[in-house]
């Protein structure tokens, strides 16, 4: 049986600076690629031309689903995969979505896979491969979703794409406001839809406008929990704008009613063990923190990057133990710590300090000369490093 097609789509405008590290690499590797472009003037849509892709324009209308959808209706393969300018996958992620395609005479499926954004390492699951057919489509003006007929498979594919478009603090603000103004406008923002709250106040809340985001996300929150993972993001979200605003006592009480709705969901502990520890309550928040970690970190439904936050997490289960003279407790977290982010030389310095007071010189010394190989100019390393020594240099 024949295999089905797969064609790349990508919208753009002013990417020439992006194209050769996004569209340039997959054009060996589909069938196709459709580019619509809304009104580049730096050579963009004469780069992707060169590159083999079929180039249409498309005015900009304030409407990112609209452009989408004029892309899918110009494609010509079967399935087709979407990407930004500003991604990247790699062939064998590629491939590896070719092999998750069903077959011709299969039903059709949609297909996820993992975005990684960067520099956070930020990691999320997304619809990215779905099949040419009637009622596949996208909506939304900005942070546009795919939607599909509810009988249509979804499927998990062991691929990774790689979005960098936020990197730059300058260009996020940029995007930031630009998707602002969209979502205030988008009839669905008016008219309460969860989806749409919860964006704007996201935005909102990364443009540091925290009392306006603040409104938008306890609408989201009082809302639809149909969309679980962005219900309990919105409700993190509004407890970090309660905290920004000075009211702790709704910030706690925000992460308390997730956690009694959700109390297996890591995430949430997680950020309830943080907020108890920055209010001195280290008792309870190891409580918390201890429970966050044995559930795990991981939400690629809005992106938890749940190496880093696991990391942080032992790092402070590890400090309140510590404190509290729990040093095999703080050992054990601190290990965990070290095992999430093997070349970072914090948990290596902590654990020689809990050597030291054990008496165990030498394997304080070498967790020390380790910590300094990864961060030669440590200044706690380093000063341990005098003491062992008895002083010298």
């Amino acid at each position: 049986m024949k295999k089905p097609t797969l064609g790349v789509n990508m919208i753009i405008r002013d990417e020439a600076e992006n194209l050769p590290k996004s569209l340039a690499p997959v054009m060996d590797l589909c069938d196709e690629a459709v580019v619509v472009d809304t009104g580049s003037r730096d050579g963009s849509k004469a780069l992707a031309r060169s590159y083999g892709a079929r180039v249409f324009d498309y005015p900009w209308r304030s409407d990112f689903s609209a452009a989408r959808n004029q892309a899918l209706c110009s494609a010509r393969t079967d399935y087709v995969l979407w990407l930004d300018a500003d991604n990247h996958i790699s062939p064998r992620s590629f491939e590896a979505l070719r092999e998750a395609l069903p077959r011709l005479n299969a039903a059709p499926a949609v297909i996820m896979c993992a975005e990684r954004v960067l520099p956070q390492g930020d990691l999320l699951w997304q619809k990215r491969v779905f099949p040419k057919r009637p009622g596949v489509l996208f909506t939304g003006v900005v942070h546009e979703q795919l939607t599909h007929p509810e009988w249509m498979a979804v499927k998990l594919a062991d691929a990774e794409i790689t979005h960098w478009g936020y990197a730059d603090p300058a260009e996020a603000r940029r995007k930031g406001e630009r998707n602002l103004k969209l979502l205030l406008d988008a009839q669905g923002t008016l008219e309460g839809d969860f989806y749409h709250l919860y964006q704007t106040g996201r935005t909102l809340l990364n443009l540091r406008r925290f009392e306006e985001a603040r409104g938008f996300l306890q609408r989201a929150a009082q809302s639809s929990t149909a969309n679980l993972p962005l219900w309990s993001h919105s409700a993190i979200l509004l407890s970090d704008c309660w905290k920004a605003t000075g009211d702790m006592g709704r910030a706690e009480k925000t992460l308390r009613h997730l956690t009694s709705m959700r109390p297996g969901y890591g995430p949430g502990r997680y950020f309830l063990g943080r907020f108890l520890y920055g209010a001195g309550r280290g008792e309870e928040a190891a409580g918390e923190l201890a429970a966050a970690l044995e559930l795990g970190l991981s939400d690629p439904g809005w992106g938890a990057a749940a190496e880093r936050l696991s990391f942080t997490c032992a790092s402070i289960l590890g400090k309140i133990l510590s404190e509290s003279g729990d040093e095999t407790g703080a050992e054990r977290a601190y290990m965990q710590a070290l095992a999430f982010s093997p070349g970072n030389p914090e948990p290596r310095v902590a654990l020689a300090e809990l050597a030291l007071v054990a008496g165990r010189t030498e394997r304080a010394q070498e967790l020390i000369w380790k910590a300094l190989e990864l961060a030669p100019f440590h200044r706690k390393a380093r000063h341990l490093a005098r003491e062992i020594s008895g002083g010298a240099a």
